[in-house]
């Protein structure tokens, strides 16, 4: 079975596109302008002329990564906001989901943010981050609205919070956490977003 990419110029069998990945942790550390061939080659496993074969350059290698980890993101999320619950229930799952699937796709979101301008020359990052995150989320928040598990002015203002939150204790956990610090942290962001920071504390009783 071939995987087709947008981003090589040959369909990618199967157990190459796996071996690919490996070269995220390369681009990650040591950025797309100082990242060779031949550093990707010796990560993979993949020959130098194979690679070529495939991909023009480095860059299309960096862009097949990104686009190769949204449509498996696109894939996780959908299954997940698609389980049956409530719009509240549904947006849960979708943020534990998006939390684990950041943790355990460390290097390629270590090398979005290092390479985002870049990678957005290369591939259409804003559509596929629309269609992999934002659309679940809306659907959850828009089907919470209806059922009245969930109270929102604004969908789209609370999509990209819900997001950019997520996306950011995601990074963080990455940087200092632990896997053992995941479910902690989804727990303390789901517990914000779902509960807010604006409500009006009640008045406190004066000592009689």
């Amino acid at each position: 079975m071939n995987q087709q990419s947008t981003n090589a110029i040959r369909p990618l069998p199967d157990d190459l596109a796996e071996r690919i990945d490996l070269a995220a942790q390369v681009f990650a550390d040591n950025g797309l302008d100082a990242t060779r061939i031949e550093h990707l080659a010796k990560a993979t496993g993949i020959p130098r002329a194979t690679l070529y074969y495939y991909f023009p350059g480095k860059e299309h290698i960096l862009a097949h990564l990104l686009s190769r980890t949204l449509r498996q993101m696109t894939v996780k999320l959908s299954a997940a906001g698609a389980e049956p619950g409530t719009g509240r229930e549904r947006l849960a799952r979708l943020v534990r989901e998006h939390l684990v699937f950041i943790g355990g796709h460390g290097p390629t979101y270590r090398l979005l943010f290092a390479e985002l301008g870049r990678a957005a020359s290369l591939v259409d990052i804003a559509a596929g981050v629309d269609l992999a995150i934002m659309s679940p989320i809306r659907e959850a928040l828009r089907d919470g609205q209806r059922d009245g598990s969930l109270h929102v002015d604004d969908i789209g203002a609370a999509t990209s919070i819900v997001y950019g939150a997520v996306l950011i204790t995601g990074m963080q956990h990455l940087l200092i956490g632990s896997d053992r610090q995941l479910e902690d942290r989804a727990t303390a962001l789901l517990g914000v977003i779902l509960s807010g920071i604006g409500t009006t504390p009640k008045p406190r009783r004066g000592r009689s």
